[in-house]
């Protein structure tokens, strides 16, 4: 019986975006690695237009959400998500002390810049993705 009881658990749980499009889960990895990076721009880059990134990012999701076969609520989660890891990312940047010693930012330049290299992955996955359609 308890066996049983797990095994429901599980396959009614699952992975909370199971009923999402099987493309999902590349997109959720662009917002994550492009919320991080975000996050680090938004405290080391002079200038940077917080509101102007995402605004591009949810534009290129709007704009392959026919192809990547995406649900708005979907998106709204890949939103939620953004919002969640760019602050996540800020306040352990904050703990680091880029917000009050610029020159530190230089110490993780490397790591954003691997975030970057995987977001460039990413785009590119997407775009084979669609003209495979």
């Amino acid at each position: 019986m308890r066996i049983k009881f797990i095994l429901l658990l599980l396959f009614f749980a699952g992975n909370s975006y199971s009923a999402e499009s099987v493309y999902y889960p590349v997109v959720k990895d662009l917002v994550q690695y492009t919320s991080s990076i975000d996050a680090y721009s938004s405290l080391c880059v002079k200038d940077f237009q917080n509101k102007e990134a995402e605004s591009r990012l949810f534009d290129l999701i709007k704009s392959i959400k026919f192809n990547m076969n995406l649900s708005d609520e979907g998106i709204l989660k890949l939103k939620q998500r953004y919002s969640k890891v760019k602050g996540s990312a800020v306040t352990q940047l904050t703990l680091l002390g880029l917000d009050k010693k610029k020159a530190l930012c230089k110490n993780y330049l490397k790591v954003f810049e691997k975030f970057d290299s995987k977001k460039n992955d990413k785009l590119n996955e997407i775009a084979e993705l669609i003209n495979e359609q």
